[in-house]
């Protein structure tokens, strides 16, 4: 038995191992079939806040700029809300990079092999 305190509060107790949460049940699918098409997300200022993409066929997603702090991660908030409800009404993966789905941002498009 170890001579350490034990702490009163679970708060304070180590809690094992960081489970990371994959992307809402129910949209897209978080892995792609082929080539991606990514679009750089700004802000109205032109801070890049993260990157979209989709592989036009099942999948898509969104990847927070590291720079981009704590806005690139209320924007994936706000993005990931937008794919789902893209996918809920129907919407192919393939139209997912049309900036008419993203009002308050700026989308500049790429392509990653």
């Amino acid at each position: 038995m170890s001579d350490k305190p034990q702490r009163p509060y679970g708060r304070w107790a180590d809690s094992g191992p960081v489970t990371v949460t994959p992307p809402p049940a129910g949209g897209y699918a978080d892995t792609p079939a082929g080539k991606v098409r990514r679009a750089e997300l700004r802000d109205n200022t032109g801070q890049v806040l993260g990157h979209l993409w989709t592989d036009d066929r099942q999948a898509a997603g969104f990847i927070p700029a590291e720079q981009a702090g704590a806005a690139g991660v209320r924007a994936g908030a706000e993005i990931w809300a937008i794919l789902r409800d893209a996918h809920a009404v129907g919407i192919d993966a393939a139209d997912l990079l049309d900036p008419d789905l993203y009002p308050d941002y700026a989308l500049t498009l790429g392509t990653t092999p």
